[in-house]
């Protein structure tokens, strides 16, 4: 963990604010330690827990442990408590997702509520694994495969930081083993209702004990090779966009069929999946055969289509337009 210390950009983190990420699990509270020792502002550290109310009185508990040791620091703590409501205007198709995308809007607007420009979490190099693993057993692209990003935007003014992105959980638990520092432990992890718990529980000792010692190197070497490859298709694919695209709006975008119909269909599928995270349109229930569909309706030249999430496209003879009905978008 020390060896963190020197490569990571502590002092420029501090300076602008980071909001620690700290649910009492053994992870954030190794975050927490690390960053109370080790950044030269302290007073730009703040703390927020986000109680998802799912556990009954374990969830007070670990709300209650993680206020009392924020204490010790004597840092700024925030306190979020899920309201039903909350969960009852998410769409995110499972639980996990749900309660993902709550945490991090709330994270989101504490950081700005407080002008701090970071946002740290806790995610580690088994984290790391997990997903890569239940992204493959959901069909994922080769994007899905470079796994977790260890930085990323939230928000234009708020950037998401992942300190331990590169540590294993056996060094998170030597290093409050050494320092003498009590978590929290989630009653859940041990079920396998969950996906990920059941890649962690089950998946991954199988895979160690009957195929490669070594699975988890080898994952996080499949995970490297992916983002250096989507490093070099991001560059491809702006040169695309710079190049096919006349008008844009958050709801309206022109292109010129002309710039876009000699590429491949692999290109242009990745093309249009990245047109809409660009433009934050819903991706849900959109798999290869669905952009597999909608190239060969692009290439037809003729003609009007309807996409999930509300996105009508048509062709008007020299241009493709794709347009959100605002009306009825399942994102309003």
């Amino acid at each position: 963990m020390n060896r963190l210390a020197k490569t990571l950009p502590l002092a420029h983190w501090s300076e602008h604010g980071i909001l620690i990420a700290v649910s009492g699990g053994a992870d954030s509270m190794a975050l927490l330690h690390f960053l109370a020792q080790h950044c030269p502002n302290t007073k730009h550290l703040a703390a927020a827990h986000i109680n998802h109310r799912l556990r009954g009185e374990e969830s007070n508990s670990d709300a209650d442990f993680v206020r009392k040791s924020v204490a010790d620091y004597g840092f700024r703590y925030f306190e979020h408590q899920i309201a039903q409501e909350e969960w009852n205007t998410q769409k995110s198709g499972s639980l996990e997702a749900a309660a993902r995308n709550i945490r991090y809007d709330c994270l989101t607007r504490t950081a700005e509520q407080i002008g701090f420009r970071y946002v740290a979490t806790a995610h580690t190099a088994d984290d790391q694994i997990e997903t890569i693993l239940h992204r493959l057993t959901r069909g994922t692209g080769l994007a899905g495969l470079a796994g977790i990003a260890p930085i990323r935007q939230l928000s234009p003014a708020i950037t998401l930081i992942r300190p331990l992105l590169d540590i294993h959980r056996n060094e998170i638990i030597a290093y409050l083993e050494k320092l003498g520092k009590p978590f929290r432990i989630d009653s859940t992890n041990s079920k396998n209702n969950f996906t990920r718990n059941r890649i962690r529980n089950l998946l991954l000792p199988m895979l160690r004990k009957e195929f490669n010692p070594k699975v988890n190197n080898a994952i996080k070497r499949l995970a490297r090779l992916a983002s250096e490859n989507e490093n070099i298709l991001a560059e491809l694919m702006d040169g695309i966009f710079e190049n096919a695209i006349i008008r844009q709006t958050p709801n309206e975008i022109i292109l010129d069929s002309a710039k876009l119909q000699p590429l491949q269909t692999s290109t242009l599928r990745e093309f249009f999946v990245r047109l809409w995270k660009h433009n934050s349109w819903s991706l849900r229930h959109l798999g290869f055969e669905q952009w597999t569909t909608f190239v060969e309706f692009f290439r037809s030249e003729t003609g009007r289509c309807e996409m999930r999430g509300s996105i009508i496209a048509e062709h008007d003879g020299k241009h493709f337009i794709l347009r959100r009905d605002e009306a009825n978008s399942e994102e309003k």
